[in-house]
């Protein structure tokens, strides 16, 4: 089968059952909706209109949601045809329930019920801007990656060393271990074969499990990346990748409407952080420009 479906995970804080969960785990809810790890944007609906828009050939989307709380009136129309939201409940062990951790969701990927052999994984803040093709994704069967190397930062954070720790575990099957090395492949959509998932859990599952936290994100925290840094040192992908830009908090709103109206925008993604103060001016803003840029076409 030729069939490329996409995932995405969301989450909608404003849910009452789902602050319910996250107040017995991590006491005040109402922090939750501003935490940058949860807020909504309000751009999710949109997110899937760009990708039917210019990424027509997808086979189906999933949408990745912790329950029936969190379903949106625009996730039951129609017109999204392609939709298909699963329930946490469907693909992750109930021992890792409820789950609050994206890397925790990302181990089971390759259970989600329907899912095709040929996936790509993606944030909720990962905007397709201008047409691309599958073979931007996949050719000859392999996935498209480009890794490149960067230095591995002198005041490491919990972030890099969770990357080192990482691809230190899935390289050494391999006879690779870095120490001053991080590879990285950009911040984008990661093109990934379900056989791989099932590969790394008969390599590491047992050290998955033991680092596996579905409330927080750790040192240990493994996310999707093992995945494709398998490929990588397996051999199993193509050096390609479509254009992909990291607009962060640094980058000024100005500049905004011009990234989002280039019609070579490639994969955009609009990072929200702890730095971002004026996340709801560019909320707004996103909305505005990439709502009238879809009506113009």
């Amino acid at each position: 089968m030729n069939e490329i479906d996409l995932v995405i995970p969301m989450v909608f804080p404003e849910d009452p059952e789902w602050q319910q969960q996250y107040s017995r785990r991590f006491g005040d809810s109402n922090n939750a909706s501003r935490m940058c790890r949860w807020r909504s944007w309000g751009t999710e609906e949109l997110l899937i209109r760009c990708c039917r828009r210019y990424m027509p050939w997808l086979h189906r989307i999933y949408i990745l949601l912790s329950g029936e709380g969190q379903m949106q009136p625009w996730m039951r129309e129609q017109s999204f045809f392609s939709l298909t939201v699963v329930f946490h409940g469907d693909f992750i062990p109930r021992e890792h329930l409820p789950c609050f951790a994206s890397p925790c969701i990302e181990m089971f990927l390759k259970d989600i019920p329907g899912l095709s052999e040929r996936f790509i994984y993606a944030n909720d803040d990962m905007f397709p801007l201008s047409p691309l093709s599958p073979e931007d994704f996949f050719r000859d069967g392999l996935p498209c990656q480009h890794y490149f190397e960067k230095p591995y930062p002198g005041g490491a954070n919990v972030f890099h060393r969770k990357c080192m720790y990482q691809q230190n575990m899935v390289g050494r099957p391999f006879g690779i271990r870095h120490r001053t090395v991080l590879l990285r492949n950009g911040h984008g959509f990661a093109p990934v074969l379900k056989e791989s998932c099932r590969e790394v859990w008969r390599r590491h599952g047992e050290e998955i499990l033991r680092y596996l936290s579905p409330l927080k994100r750790t040192d240990r925290s493994f996310n999707h990346y093992l995945y494709t840094l398998y490929q990588h040192f397996a051999g199993l992908e193509v050096d390609h990748a479509p254009r992909t830009q990291l607009i962060t908090s640094e980058t000024p709103v100005s500049l905004l409407p011009a990234i989002i109206r280039d019609h070579e925008a490639g994969i955009v993604c609009f990072q929200d952080n702890a730095h971002t103060q004026d996340w709801q001016i560019r909320a707004a803003l996103i909305r505005r420009e990439i709502e009238e840029r879809l009506s113009e076409e």
